[in-house]
C-alpha cells in the first residue's frame, strides 16, 4: 500500500490547502529518508541477529507514520517528519527480506526464492492499486493512509510464521558454515566487479526512474485519458509477476550475467521506442518492456550481492550499497528529466535517457563478470534443480 499512498498524497495535501512547493518538499522528505538510510540499513542488518523483530518494527513504524498524516494535515513540519521517518524505516525492508531469504534457504536456492518473493511483491502492488480504487471511491483519499497502517500490522505479524530454528543467522550475512570471519570494507570495495556493478546500477536507475512519470505525461499530451495514464503503472506490474518467477529460475540455469543483461539492454530499447510512436495506447503497451526489465532486476541483484559476498560476509551491506546507487539515480533522474522536458521536449528527453541506459548496459556487459559458481555441491545442485 505504500506504493499507492505516495501518488495520492499530493491530492490529499492539496485538498487541505498545501502549496505545490510544500507538497514537493513533503514528497522529497520520504525519498531522502530512504536514500540516507539505505547503506546504514544494510550494515545494521548484517550486525543484528533478531532480523524478524527488526522487520516487524520497521513495518509498524512505516504504518504508524502514514496513519498519523491524515490526523494532522495542517501541520507541515510534522507531516514532513513522518514522511522522512517512514522513508527511513522502509530502507530496512529490502536488506531484511534478502537476509531472511538467505537465512531460510541458503545460497543455492536464493535466486529462485528471490524470484518467488518478488513475484508476490508485484502481485501485492497490483492488489494494492485495485484496492485503493475501491477505498477512495467508498471512503475518500484518507482511507489509503489507514490501509497502510493495517497492512503494516499484517506484515509485522507475518514474521511470526517464520520459525527461529529454520533461520541460519550466520548464513544471512553471506558467510557459510566453513568461514571464520567477515571480510573488511576495504577488501569488499576494492573488487572491480563490485565497483563496476555499482556504477552500472546507478546509470540503470538514473535512466529508468524518470521514464514512467515522463511517459504518463506524454500519454496525457497525446490525448490519452486519465485511466489510460494510470494503466501505465498496472501494465508494468502485471508483467513483472511472471518475469520475476522466470528470472528466479533462469538466473540459476543460465547464470546471473546473461539474465541481468536482458534487463540492462532492454532499457535503452524501451526508452528509444517511445520516440517512434505517437499513439497513447501504443505507449502503454510499451510499458510491458518496463515490466521485463524491472522484474529481472529486482530478483537478480539479490543473487549478485550474495555471490559477491559469499564466504566473506557483508551481504546485506553490499545490498544496501546497491540500493543506495539505485536510490541516488532515482533522485537525480527525475530532476534531470523535468528540466529536459520543460526546455527540450519529450523526444529529446527520451534520446538523452536512452543514451544513459546504453552506457549502463555496455558497462555491465564488458566489465561485470559472471558471479554464479560453476560447481555446486550435492545439496546445492539438488536445491537448484528443485
Amino acid at each position: 500500500m505504500v506504493g499507492v499512498v505516495l501518488p495520492v498524497m499530493g491530492v490529499f495535501l492539496k485538498d487541505h490547502g498545501w502549496r505545490y512547493d510544500s507538497i514537493g518538499v513533503a514528497t522529497a522528505a520520504a525519498g531522502f529518508g530512504t536514500l540516507l538510510l539505505q547503506t546504514p540499513a544494510g550494515i545494521v542488518t548484517d550486525r543484528v541477529s533478531s532480523r524478524r523483530l527488526l522487520f516487524a518494527i520497521a513495518a509498524i513504524v512505516t504504518g504508524a507514520c502514514f496513519t498519523l498524516i491524515p490526523l494532522m494535515p495542517s501541520r507541515p513540519g510534522l507531516v514532513d517528519a513522518f514522511l522522512f521517518t517512514a522513508g527511513a524505516a522502509q530502507s530496512f525492508f529490502a536488506p531484511l527480506l534478502g537476509a531472511l531469504a538467505l537465512a531460510l534457504v541458503g545460497h543455492a536456492a536464493l535466486n529462485k526464492t528471490a524470484g518467488t518473493n518478488q513475484s508476490w511483491n508485484h502481485a501485492g502492488n497490483i492488489v494494492a492499486a485495485l484496492s485503493a480504487i475501491g477505498l477512495v471511491h467508498r471512503f475518500g483519499v484518507s482511507s489509503i493512509f489507514f490501509a497502510v497502517g493495517a497492512s503494516s500490522l499484517l506484515a509485522a505479524g507475518s514474521t511470526l510464521l517464520m520459525r527461529s530454528r529454520d533461520l541460519d543467522e550466520r548464513v544471512a550475512t553471506g558467510l557459510t558454515r566453513e568461514d571464520s570471519g567477515t571480510a573488511s570494507w576495504k577488501k569488499l570495495l576494492s573488487e572491480r566487479a563490485v565497483l563496476f556493478l555499482l556504477v552500472a546500477i546507478f546509470l540503470f536507475h538514473l535512466a529508468n526512474a524518470p521514464i514512467l512519470p515522463t511517459v504518463a505525461l506524454y500519454v496525457k499530451q497525446l490525448g490519452g485519458s486519465d485511466s489510460l495514464m494510470t494503466s501505465t503503472v498496472l501494465t508494468a506490474q502485471i508483467v513483472m509477476v511472471p518475469v520475476a518467477l522466470l528470472a528466479g529460475r533462469y538466473g540459476d540455469r543460465w547464470g546471473r550475467k546473461p539474465v541481468m543483461a536482458i534487463a540492462f539492454w532492454i532499457l535503452p530499447l524501451r526508452i528509444l521506442s517511445y520516440t517512434w510512436v505517437s499513439n497513447p495506447k501504443a505507449m502503454v503497451w510499451l510499458q510491458t518492456l518496463d515490466g521485463i526489465g524491472a522484474g529481472i532486476y529486482g530478483v537478480v541483484v539479490i543473487a549478485l550481492a550474495a555471490d559477491l559476498t559469499r564466504g566473506k560476509g557483508r551481504f546485506n551491506t553490499l545490498a544496501g550499497l546497491f540500493a543506495t546507487a539505485l536510490a541516488t539515480g532515482g533522485v537525480l533522474g527525475p530532476l534531470i528529466s523535468g528540466a529536459l522536458v520543460q526546455h527540450m521536449g519529450f523526444k529529446f528527453t527520451f534520446y538523452g535517457f536512452a543514451a544513459l541506459a546504453l552506457g549502463g548496459a555496455i558497462l555491465f556487459t564488458v566489465f561485470v563478470p559472471e558471479t554464479r559458481r560453476e560447481r555446486a555441491g550435492p545439496l546445492e545442485a539438488k536445491a537448484i534443480a528443485a
